[in-house]
């Protein structure tokens, strides 16, 4: 499985604290049957450029890919992106492929922690038709929750975009059962953990993976795996029919 969302590199975000927590997560993402993680630490336009945040990415990469050195065979591959906070004028942004997630043309966006104005909605479908790049929306489960709105990814469907959803989703009681229905829709393309550390927030695809099984069966982790080998593709054909 693909973690498409997670704050694994040391010391650049809110994330893991330090080259050993990074691989200690790292370690616990293995035993989760987690083939390879994709690094989004968080850029906010209005704190820093993107070459200084591009600047301090590489250098936590870096750091993180000679702390592996001699595990790469029990670990993860690591994968670079970025979780960029909306801002207005997003799409008109000449460096946000340089944040996209690696081998890819998917840019994860984390979309403001308020009701969505329609401006915000339509500037985000507006990144594919001005940049090509696919806009990957971050944990759609806080969206829905924040905004009260159960029909959001509805709200999605017909804009040139993916949704992502973390793990806790299918893990909160409370919102479990709309988390199954979406997946079963196939309103959900791709999962992450959103982990941040070892101990609040850790990496947890399996038990997630485990509860979508028992309640649905292996057709949608089938789908979602083969949604994350198709946005590894260069075809876009084969990326414009994840548009559900």
């Amino acid at each position: 499985m693909i973690d498409f969302h997670s704050h694994i590199l040391p010391a650049i975000d809110d994330g893991s604290a330090d080259l050993e927590e990074s691989l200690g997560m790292l370690r616990l993402s293995a035993a989760h049957d987690v083939g390879l993680m994709i690094a989004t630490p968080h850029f906010y336009a209005d704190a820093e450029s993107p070459a200084r945040f591009l600047r301090r990415r590489s250098h936590a990469y870096q750091a993180l890919r000679e702390g592996m050195s001699g595990q790469e065979a029990i670990l993860p591959m690591v994968l670079t992106g970025a979780e960029i906070a909306y801002y207005e004028g997003i799409s008109d942004c000449e460096t946000l492929a340089d944040m996209k997630i690696d081998g890819t043309p998917l840019v994860l966006v984390e979309m403001p922690m308020t009701k969505w104005s329609d401006r915000a909605v339509e500037e985000l479908g507006s990144i594919y038709d001005k940049t090509g790049l696919i806009p990957l929306v971050a944990h759609i489960d806080r969206f829905i929750q924040l905004q009260h709105d159960r029909r959001l990814a509805e709200r999605l469907r017909g804009l040139p975009v993916l949704i992502q959803a973390n793990a806790s989703f299918f893990l909160n009681r409370r919102y479990s059962r709309l988390a199954f229905s979406m997946m079963e829709r196939g309103e959900i393309h791709l999962l992450g953990s959103d982990c941040h550390n070892l101990t609040t927030r850790r990496p947890n695809l399996l038990p997630a993976m485990q509860a979508i099984r028992d309640k649905l069966g292996e057709a949608p982790l089938q789908r979602v795996e083969a949604n994350g080998r198709r946005v590894f593709t260069d075809n876009p054909k084969i990326l414009e029919a994840m548009f559900l």
